[in-house]
């Protein structure tokens, strides 16, 4: 990742502000200051950010919202609202608001109240992570045609319009996980699917990309049931226990690496857990401790603070020139597979 002015004020033992004013000649900085935040940045190789040169010459301030699914955010979240936290940085100095907002839990009545808070309080652009529900497509469409750029971020929906969609390509990662059961249990086996919400269409499209692959490419895998989890820990032990008593002669689990850690615990208890291997979606301190304990065999994970970073970013570039501005409608982030062996390489895949 490219030098950013905050580490060059961390280095320089002064703010942010007088780096931007050394940077560009504004205000008064003590020449020896000044003169040594410079030779920092030429050692790093520091470019200035295009955006944020622009935006200082704006004479408006720019506000872009963004709304969470959820107020109990899982470690898949957190990260993404790492990757915010770090474009929202970056462009602060620069006149650029992004202000957060979280719904609760999966609660439609919640996003959709959301909305119309953003839209009332006029907004620049909004990013989204969305319900997927009619009522939600409506309004995001009715703020599009308003001239607000819409990002949809992390999951996806359809029938309706918006800039761009930054997220997985859900589909395809169903179908990895596919290919992966069959490398890790070749032979006939039974599948146990564990979904996050279905309210979501990322999950949806997501167990379909997995059905689909397994029934075209590799019938001996057999899928039992997808059981949908709600992302409360005990009602999630309750809803994977009852699923495992259904089916006592599963061979393989895909299941989540974040969220709630009830199925996990369920999973542990099952009797016959030895002899059953596991891959799941995202990573979380959870993940990595059953990865080492080598319960789950591998972890499928699609980047999510780089979600975060390219969604904020996407917005202000939006913003800042939207008569030449153009952007994939998808921007997919690649999903890269984990195990024991690479685990530790996860903190350097980030924004």
């Amino acid at each position: 990742m490219a030098t950013t002015i905050k580490e060059i004020a961390k280095l320089a033992g002064v703010s942010i502000g007088t780096v931007d004013r050394a940077m560009h000649n504004r205000g008064r900085v003590n020449p020896e200051v000044a003169q040594r935040i410079r030779q920092i940045a030429e050692e790093l190789d520091y470019k200035p950010n295009s955006i944020a040169q622009g935006l200082s010459a704006r004479s408006r301030r720019l506000r872009i919202a963004v709304i969470f699914h959820r107020k109990n955010m899982d470690s898949f979240t957190r990260d993404v609202l790492q990757g915010i936290q770090i474009c929202r940085e970056e462009v602060s100095e620069s006149g650029v608001e992004v202000d957060l907002f979280h719904g609760e839990d999966f609660s439609l009545d919640s996003q959709l109240q959301l909305l119309e808070q953003v839209e009332q309080e006029k907004y620049h652009a909004l990013i989204l992570v969305p319900i997927n529900h009619n009522s939600v497509k409506a309004r995001v469409t009715a703020l599009h045609q308003k001239g607000i750029p819409v990002i949809l971020l992390s999951n996806i929906i359809d029938g309706c319009n918006y800039l761009s969609f930054v997220g997985c390509d859900y589909t395809r990662s169903g179908q990895i996980a596919a290919g992966v059961l069959n490398m890790i249990h070749p032979l006939p086996g039974k599948l146990l699917y564990l979904s996050p919400p279905l309210q979501m269409l990322g999950h949806v499209l997501r167990a379909q990309g997995l059905r689909e692959r397994l029934e075209s490419c590799y019938p001996h895998i057999q899928l039992c049931q997808i059981c949908e989890l709600v992302g409360s820990s005990v009602k999630d032990y309750k809803i994977t226990q009852q699923a495992l008593t259904r089916h006592p002669d599963i061979d393989l689990i895909v299941c989540p690496g974040a969220g709630s850690s009830g199925h996990m615990e369920a999973i542990e208890e099952f009797p016959n857990i030895k002899g059953v291997k596991i891959i799941s979606y995202d990573y979380s301190e959870g993940t990595d401790r059953y990865i080492r304990d080598k319960l789950i065999t591998a972890t499928l994970v699609q980047h999510p603070k780089r979600q975060g970073y390219l969604a904020v970013k996407t917005a202000v570039n939006c913003l800042m020139d939207s008569k030449n501005f153009s952007v994939e409608r998808h921007q997919y982030l690649p999903t890269k597979l984990f195990f024991l062996e690479n685990l530790d390489e996860i903190d350097r895949w980030s924004v």
